[in-house]
């Protein structure tokens, strides 16, 4: 993340003519109905949200078990990794003996 403003593609003001009252200088009130229409849209899009495994594109589903079971796969190698190095089971390499 970069501590720099981001570049502004729109038309430069000049110091001849003044600023015009964007959306955010629209004082106290238009900062309030701002916060509560902010509020009212991040509801909305949590309630159309759907996630892969459940989205009617057969596509994204296959994508999403692909992807679930490939986490699956990931957590069970690291149990039996752990298994492995706890009881010297010798499942991936050699068991090295303890040093005295």
């Amino acid at each position: 993340m970069s501590a720099k403003h981001s570049k502004k593609t729109g038309r430069k003001t000049s110091p001849a003519e003044p600023a015009k009252p964007g959306p955010t200088e629209a004082g106290p009130a238009g900062a309030l109905a701002g916060s509560a229409a902010s509020a009212t849209d991040g509801a909305s899009t949590t309630e159309g949200f759907t996630p892969w495994i459940q989205s009617s594109d057969p596509r994204r589903r296959t994508i999403g078990k692909i992807v679930l079971t490939g986490v699956w796969i990931y957590v069970a190698a690291l149990w039996l990794l752990a298994l492995d190095q706890t009881f010297h089971w010798g499942i991936f390499g050699p068991t090295v003996p303890p040093v005295p």
